[in-house]
């Protein structure tokens, strides 16, 4: 009878602890859920990351960025940037994006932006010499940017995995043109030795390079594809 009734006591306290470790499961798998349902529905925020969205674009804000003065010139320039949130999936998605430069000229009173449009994304902008670390810094002679402006593989998206443009300007950011209208990647910009930019890029298979007057708006461009295959 005891031996009954000690097993009884057992088998309640058994149940006991299985009902609690049930519900203690139960509450731990629904906060789990939780926090993976509000992890999915939140806004993730991504910084200075070359990505516009072209369509299911929530919010859109433009942001003028820190001037910065430009060496041999009495001009300074300023990025701007515009933040996009967009949908992705069940949350949204913020990104950052440099649209274009605002120069301008304080002893004139005067200002003016790199690019007419504001469509694309500026990927890089370099200046032209570009001193090894420990020499005296240069007159700027040249900018050499990398654009993104056409959507080239499809995902609604301008990033770094498109086609892209490489341009250059005169430090005080007029005479912009586009010398290179369609690269893979920027491998190389420098000023040889006699005072000619060398653009160096790739497009496929290919590496191919450009050289010109970087002082001379006019000045005629030298193409010529290297012999060497990248693939």
């Amino acid at each position: 009878m005891q031996t009954r009734k000690f097993f009884a006591h057992l088998w309640r306290i058994n149940a006991v602890i299985i009902l609690l470790v049930g519900l203690m499961a139960g509450v731990v798998l629904s906060i789990t859920g939780y926090m993976l349902l509000r992890d999915s529905m939140r806004t993730r925020h991504v910084d200075n990351v070359a990505n516009t969205a072209l369509g299911d674009v929530l919010e859109s804000a433009a942001e003028l960025g820190s001037f910065d003065s430009i060496q041999g010139s009495t001009v300074i320039r300023a990025p701007l940037t515009v933040r996009q949130t967009y949908s992705i999936g069940s949350g949204s998605k913020e990104a950052g994006s440099i649209r274009n430069y605002l120069y301008v000229e304080p002893t004139k009173h005067t200002a003016h932006w790199l690019r007419s449009s504001m469509d694309g994304v500026i990927l890089s902008s370099v200046a032209l010499p570009s001193p090894a670390y420990g020499e005296n810094k240069k007159d700027v002679v040249a900018y050499v940017h990398v654009i993104v402006d056409k959507d080239s593989n499809g995902d609604n998206r301008l990033t770094e995995s498109d086609t892209k443009q490489i341009a250059i300007s005169a430090p005080n950011g007029k005479n912009y043109r586009v010398l290179i209208p369609k690269a893979d990647r920027l491998n190389e910009a420098t000023i040889l030795d006699s005072g000619r930019l060398l653009i160096l890029y790739s497009l496929g298979s290919k590496l191919a390079a450009v050289e010109l007057n970087p002082v001379d708006p006019s000045s005629s461009v030298t193409e010529y594809v290297l012999p060497t295959t990248l693939k």
